[in-house]
């Protein structure tokens, strides 16, 4: 198959997870909304961007925690909720519903003995911390994701990256996995309870943008490729804050896929899901 036409397959299956996903939050009350370009795709195409290729949901820590007992509950036979919990060497600070069977390999996690099934991501949201303590709390949210992913970032200067390695230095492999445990609990500020909230995820750039909690209630209804699913009330402030002028199309140069997969498979089967991928 062509690569339009292989987009167009991993578009459907990740549809269909997170049609399982929705289904789970409508029936326990648990909040979720489309995210990132996935959002951006709902209000400007009413669907997947075109050149995109993956889905994006934001869910207050609180509701993932209740996503989590959901799904041990009434996950359907097939899919399987990924986490560094159910992962040992999965070593991001977001969370994957993925589907069994199927293979979606990245460059960057082609060597951890991982689930590499077709995915969507879920990106908890939390409070965010005001004044001086904001500082800290992003300070503390990067070494943590630092001490999950093991090596210095790329692409963040020389300063960044000395810094990175003296933290590396400074804390043996077998004590970072605690160490980011209980920077976790630093961090973690009850959504609820703060006017700002925030998604701590491993990019400096969004640990360090803030959104109005009150942007998000409780989700509205909106149309994404026929089904509908939440998005945040105020979607334009939360589209507004992360892209600017969210409705302009970028030059046509850049109108390509952002991922860095080295494998696609719909079929794969046992092992060959989950364990590394040669």
């Amino acid at each position: 198959m062509n690569e339009t036409e292989l987009t167009e397959k991993i578009k459907t299956v990740q549809l269909e997870i997170a049609q399982v996903l929705a289904d789970i939050c409508e029936r326990n009350g648990i909040r979720y909304f489309l995210a990132y370009g996935t959002l951006l795709g709902a209000i400007r195409h009413d669907g997947f961007i075109p050149w995109d290729d993956d889905i994006d949901i934001m869910m207050p820590y609180p509701d993932l925690l209740k996503f989590e007992e959901a799904c041990k509950r009434e996950l359907p036979q097939g899919y399987f909720y990924q986490s560094p919990n159910t992962d040992p060497e999965y070593d991001l600070t977001i969370m994957r519903l993925c589907k069994d069977n199927t293979v979606m390999l990245e460059e960057r996690m082609k060597d951890k003995n991982i689930h590499h099934g077709i995915f969507v991501d879920i990106y908890p949201l939390f409070g965010a911390a005001t004044g001086f303590g904001r500082k800290i709390q992003v300070f503390r949210a990067m070494k943590r994701a630092l001490y999950l992913w093991g090596k210095p970032p790329e692409n963040h200067g020389a300063l960044t990256r000395m810094g990175s390695k003296f933290l590396l230095a400074l804390k043996p492999k077998r004590k970072r996995k605690k160490a980011a445990d209980k920077l976790f609990k630093k961090i973690a500020l009850d959504y609820d309870a703060c006017e700002n909230v925030t998604v701590l995820d491993s990019r400096t750039e969004g640990m360090r943008r803030d959104y109005a909690r009150a942007w998000f209630g409780e989700g509205v209804p909106h149309v994404f490729e026929d089904t509908a699913f939440k998005i945040p009330a105020d979607a334009h402030s939360v589209l507004e804050k992360r892209y600017g002028d969210y409705m302009a199309l970028p030059p046509e140069n850049e109108r390509v896929p952002h991922h860095d997969y080295v494998r696609i498979s719909f079929d794969a089967q046992g092992s060959d899901a989950w364990a590394k991928v040669e």
